[in-house]
């Protein structure tokens, strides 16, 4: 049975690409078969989770096309590497109940968003101790107070970038490396860099901590070559440096003698295994004017998203700033400004500070009209978050009253079935993402199963005026998901 194992992960890595491949399911082992359940290992709590929730339900899927048997699965963390859970005291607080929330004022699609969770981010476990001697003394980096993993709202939009971040923070140099963190302004990336520099700092001192902004990185090496201290330069960074955290990288683009520095900081850092975090406000391949040698480099580690927040992620931000600011304000008021202001976290938190700050000083309490009255121009002029994958799942789950993870799952049962081909359709049809990338959102799957789920739908809405109209019924409600 090894061998069927074996044979179904390899014959997967071809249409999962071998960079997914080697992250996500090389790493999990078969331990034995017993009758119909094949026991597994990860190496981690955090690689079982992902691996359960994206890639399970396409590899049993293979297994069951080279066997004819369907199987069972118990997956164990590997014995010795699960350190000390997280104490009470210094476990994360959860985000706020959205539970406070009057019903009635969501409509449908959104009440059924309101169910999924919303959580901090994956603080999984303590890091491992370390019995390595402390390094010489180093400047501790300038980091922002505010920004800590506890006080980061986790959600399907942020999910793939925030749980890497926390991966790197236990385990510097040995996962993800480097990680590269990409998406719009104000929707976290500074936020999930100084967090790792803050758990770092806390659990690991005696690493040497380099976090800074990609502009001032160049300043810093072009006041180097004018006052002929660039060995201290290098040293600084090529040297002195276990972990390299850099913000905005696309400043650096077209900034030929400062990219060809920065190449050699990431080489010298790479081969000595000292991590490395880069966040910018798009993809390698997307930057301008940026050397093909360093984008490829970029490109080795994991590179993960941030998305604009969905409305349960924006609730739970308002909520955890409503705490923080001491404000007093409804559920019905917090979900009201939730659906006003959708670009990012930043603009949110405003909103939030001027209602409360207008309320304060005319002596008034904080209702949907005060909100309204002074958001007005504000929210008038606020574009719409762009439609994602896991708005369309949520959507047509609620739609056909099915689970979001049986979209997910391997399932072929008709009532499955068909609601995940509309779902792929809508996907493809509403949103940017290409065949493999939906695949991939729907538990791994293969990107010819998502062409044949759209031609399919594309095909029979001519033939079954039913399934025509569901569509249709669909694509009213994610209208108003989508940009202006």
């Amino acid at each position: 049975m090894s061998n069927i194992w074996s044979e179904a992960l390899e014959g997967l890595e071809p249409r999962l690409g071998a960079q997914t491949f080697d992250l996500w399911l090389r790493p999990i082992a078969l331990d034995k078969v017993e009758a119909d359940c094949l026991h597994l290992t990860a190496p981690n709590r955090f690689m079982k989770e992902w691996f359960e929730n994206h890639y399970l339900g396409v590899v049993l899927d293979e297994i069951r096309a080279r066997t004819e048997r369907s199987f069972e699965v118990e997956i164990a963390i590997a014995e010795g590497a699960e350190p000390t859970p997280v104490s009470t005291e210094t476990a994360p607080k959860a985000a706020a109940s959205i539970d406070a929330v009057d019903p009635k004022h969501v409509a449908s699609a959104e009440a059924a968003s309101l169910t999924a969770p919303v959580r901090p981010a994956a603080f999984l476990v303590e890091p491992t101790p370390t019995n390595k001697k402390p390094l010489r003394p180093h400047e501790p980096p300038k980091l922002s107070s505010r920004y800590h993993f506890k006080s980061f709202i986790q959600g399907s939009s942020n999910d793939l970038a925030a749980s890497a971040a926390w991966a790197v923070a236990q385990a510097p140099g040995e996962r993800f490396n480097p990680l590269f963190i990409y998406g719009g302004v104000g929707l976290g990336k500074t936020h999930l860099l100084h967090a790792i520099g803050h758990h770092l700092q806390e659990h690991r001192p005696e690493l040497r901590i380099a976090l800074q902004s990609a502009e001032r990185f160049m300043n810093e090496f072009i006041t180097a070559v004018r006052s002929n201290s660039f060995d201290e330069f290098r040293r600084r960074y090529r040297e002195d440096c276990d972990v390299l955290l850099i913000d905005d990288i696309q400043f650096i683009s077209g900034r030929d003698r400062t990219m060809d520095e920065f190449f050699h900081v990431f080489n010298a850092l790479y081969e000595a295994g000292k991590q490395i975090v880069v966040t910018a406000d798009r993809v390698p391949g997307d930057m301008q004017g940026m050397e093909e040698r360093l984008t490829s480099r970029l490109n080795w580690g994991l590179v993960a998203d941030v998305k604009a927040p969905d409305l349960e992620t924006r609730i739970a931000i308002l909520q955890q700033k409503a705490e923080e600011d001491n404000v007093e304000i409804s559920g019905e008021v917090l979900l009201h400004i939730a659906g006003l202001i959708r670009s990012n976290v930043r603009e949110l938190e405003g909103a939030l500070v001027r209602v409360s700050t207008f309320a304060a000083l005319k002596g008034v309490p904080i209702t949907v009209d005060f909100a309204t009255s002074v958001l007005g121009d504000q929210a008038t002029t606020e574009q719409a978050a762009p439609l994602t994958i896991e708005t369309i799942q949520k959507v047509v789950a609620a739609h056909f009253t099915i689970r979001i993870a049986d979209l997910k799952g391997p399932r072929r049962h008709k009532g499955i079935a068909r609601p995940r081909m509309i779902a792929m359709y809508l996907a493809r049809e509403l949103t940017p993402s290409s065949f493999p990338e939906i695949g991939l959102r729907f538990g791994g799957k293969d990107h010819s199963t998502v062409i044949n789920a759209c031609k399919r739908i594309r095909a029979l809405q001519g033939l079954e005026p039913e399934l025509a109209a569901n569509v249709q019924s669909l694509r009213r409600q994610l209208s108003s998901e989508l940009p202006d």
